[in-house]
Order: C-alpha cells, then structure tokens, then sequence
C-alpha cells in the first residue's frame, strides 16, 4: 500500500510548531546551550566570571547568538514549493521541485496531531509539517496518520 499526498507549507506553520515545541521541551536544551555557551566565553575571554557590567552583556550577548541560529535556521531553510509525501512499507519519500529524499520508518520518532496538522517528527529533530489541507477529507488524514504510526511502531518493536 502507497499513500501519497501534495501540499506545500506556510512559513507560519513552520513557526508555530517551532513555538509549541520550543514551550513543551526545547527551552530545556536552549538553556542548556546558552548556560555552556556563556560558561565557554566567560573562561575564553575573561578566564573566569566577567567583572562589570559590560563583560556580562557582552557574554550574555554570545550566549545568545547560538539560540538565535536555532530559531532562525528553519525560518531560513523554509521551502514555499509544493511537496509531493508518499508513504509505503520502507518509509517516506519526500519531493520538492527537483529535490528528493527517501526516509526510511526507522528514522521516524514520533507521529503525532498538533492542532490541525499531523507531524511527523525525524530523529534528527526535523519534521514534516503536514496541514490538514493536504488531505482530502479527515478521514484520509487519519488514514494517513495510522497508516504512519503502525509503521513507526513496528520498526521500533523490532
């Protein structure tokens, strides 16, 4: 069985997965960064904790840089086109214009609703934002979705 099916993504959509994810869990590793980061630049540049308030700015300030990266790199990376998704028994082939890519269920962590779209979270934190508009009908999302659980889930079974 395929299932395959063509949209293409809004850079709002993008954002608010990004937000949502970024108040669920990913402040946890933010903090955790810009904490090493500051640590790192504090011992470089002063060789221990910063005196004044100018070298606490200026720390805090390449703390910072990092964190603006993350949150600027899928706002920079965002792709307008349509992309065509199709799904069968070894994973997920993706196309967008000339570019494609086949992503096998084992790269796949987590499948889940999130407001109106489906996402289909990869193990190296990208995701596939897929709206509700891309389907047909609301019961073609949700075969789609069972479809790429059961996947998901028998690959981390075995």
């Amino acid at each position: 069985m395929s299932i395959s099916i063509n949209y293409a993504s809004q850079r709002n959509e993008v954002w608010q997965w990004y937000w949502r994810t970024w108040r669920h869990s990913l402040w946890k590793t933010h903090c955790s960064i810009f904490i090493a980061v500051i640590v790192a630049a504090s011992l470089g540049i002063f060789g221990g904790v910063p005196t004044g308030w100018t070298g606490l700015a200026l720390v805090g300030a390449i703390g910072i840089l990092p964190l603006a990266g993350f949150v600027l790199f899928p706002m920079l990376k965002f792709k307008p086109e349509v992309r065509t998704l199709a799904v069968d028994g070894e994973g997920i082939a993706t196309t967008i214009g000339k570019r494609s890519a086949t992503i096998p269920w084992a790269e796949i962590a987590d499948v889940r609703e999130d407001g109106d779209a489906l996402i289909i979270q990869r193990r190296n934190l990208n995701a596939f934002i897929v709206p509700a508009r891309a389907f047909q009908s609301a019961e073609a999302k949700l075969q789609f979705r069972d479809f790429v659980k059961a996947k998901v889930l028998s690959t981390t079974d075995s």
